[in-house]
């Protein structure tokens, strides 16, 4: 399954080019437009070293994901570690520059606020280059050792393949925050998919049982 867990190995996928993508329940995802911005609080951890981490509710992860380059909501874990095999590599072996490379991305659950109703959980998917949140986002954490005790304000600036993100840190909380009251999502069932290796084909080929509007294929590109 290529789900990569804590800051050690976070920083591993990170810093390295990758070169190798569950139908679930239906998910709330976090969506900016041009020139938003929002106010949000993590509600996992990265790490579960951080002196805040909760085990109820999980971690943050990168995924690597294979995605159709002709149909974007075709995106599937890669299972080359796991499996020993994988179709999006095979086909990005194939071709170089088809568009089938592995890519890094982050999926984690947040409490959204975005003055328009009352805060609510969503799941919220960024890519891994500099023009998204999570660099600074793995390197607070770090440097911080907790994401998750404080709020944050997130804008996005451009549209399509030309946006960027930024992430400022709030204020830290003066008392602890109560989030156990909140449903959080099982990323690994709902943000993602996971496939076996003979059913990956005809998935991203747009055939077999696996239908294309599961919540694992509901996050916009942009994010």
């Amino acid at each position: 399954m290529g789900i990569v867990k804590g800051l050690k190995d976070l920083n591993k996928v990170m810093d390295k080019p990758q070169s190798t993508g569950g139908d679930g329940t239906k998910a709330r995802w976090a969506k900016l437009e041009d020139s938003e911005s929002v106010k949000i609080r993590f509600l996992q951890e990265l790490d579960p070293d951080s002196p805040t981490y909760n085990e109820k509710h999980g971690l943050g992860f990168i995924a690597v994901e294979h995605t159709n380059p002709k149909d974007y909501r075709r995106k599937a874990l890669c299972s080359m570690d796991d499996q020993g095999k994988c179709y999006g590599c095979e086909q990005h072996r194939k071709d170089y520059k088809a568009g089938w490379k592995g890519r890094s991305r982050l999926y984690i659950n947040v409490l959204l606020d975005d003055g328009k109703e009352d805060p609510y959980v969503a799941i919220l998917s960024q890519g891994s280059s500099g023009k998204t949140i999570t660099p600074t986002l793995i390197e607070y954490a770090g440097e911080m050792g907790s994401i998750t005790n404080l709020m944050w304000r997130i804008k996005r600036t451009g549209t399509k393949t030309d946006t960027s993100y930024t992430i400022i840190p709030l204020a830290k909380d003066e008392t602890a925050f109560d989030a156990s009251s909140l449903e959080l999502y099982d990323l690994e069932t709902t943000a993602v998919r996971d496939l076996p290796y003979t059913e990956q084909e005809a998935f991203f080929a747009g055939e077999g049982g696996h239908g294309e509007e599961s919540s694992a294929t509901s996050s916009s590109l942009d994010w």
